[in-house]
């Protein structure tokens, strides 16, 4: 049995969708702050996201000019910055992407600043960037050698280094999906927000891309309570 518990933690429209040209409406954005709120009553050290998500709510883009490290070999190994920060966000970025400018979470973010952040990479990342990570003080972790990552190393290695027991998962749906096929999610909190997004091009809550697919994952329904503006909070365990 895994020493720690991984509740995947998402808001959806009600044809199963995560993103969409719907999700900037007043209706979605009070559904998200209830989505933070419960957040918050998980009192969960850690959150987990993919490059995609926090290049869109974190950093915004930014890319890191790299020219200023020299291009020195360094060995592929766990460099843990801070073990005793109070909460971490950790980051699946395999090519190592995200332009990272502190070792935590800064002031956009109002309600997870000061987070420390940990990235999950592959050994496919340059030295530069793990320069800049080490400079800066971003904690980083390997959990493969190319950018198909091994997502259960990865937990095991953050279990391990920081003695994180509890994970909500709230990427979007690939890195979801990736979680999912893996056999990681144990638990599900969703957010129902009373909307139909009707496009195919919005990602749904759980996605495959290139990742094998697990057909047949059922789950339980534990819970189920109506929140403000005819939304629900549905909670399911996963069916053993």
């Amino acid at each position: 049995m895994r020493p720690y518990k991984v509740v995947c933690h998402m808001a959806t429209s009600l044809d199963g969708k995560v993103n969409g040209k719907n999700f900037d409406t007043p209706t979605t954005l009070f559904f998200g702050e209830e989505y933070e709120s419960i957040h918050q009553k998980y009192h969960y050290k850690a959150w987990i996201c993919g490059r995609v998500t926090f290049e869109e709510q974190v950093t915004y883009g930014k890319q890191v000019d790299l020219s200023k490290y020299p291009d020195t070999d360094i060995p592929r190994e766990d460099f843990i910055a801070d073990t005793e920060a109070d909460a971490y966000a950790i980051a699946i970025d395999p090519s190592g992407k995200l332009g990272w400018e502190q070792g935590t979470i800064g002031d956009d973010y109002e309600d997870r600043r000061g987070e420390h952040i940990i990235t999950v990479l592959s050994e496919e990342v340059s030295n530069r960037y793990l320069a800049h990570l080490r400079t800066i003080g971003v904690s980083y972790i390997f959990a493969g050698k190319s950018k198909q990552l091994d997502l259960k190393l990865a937990l095991d290695k953050i279990n391990r280094h920081f003695s994180i027991t509890e994970f909500l998962l709230e990427g979007g749906g690939y890195i979801n999906g990736s979680f999912l096929s893996a056999g990681l999610v144990d638990e599900l909190s969703l957010i129902l927000i009373p909307l139909v997004e009707g496009t195919q091009q919005s990602v749904p809550l759980f996605a495959y891309g290139d990742n094998p697919f697990q057909p047949g994952v059922e789950f339980i329904l534990e819970k189920v309570e109506p929140l403000a503006n005819s939304g629900l909070w549905l909670r399911y365990r996963l069916k053993q």
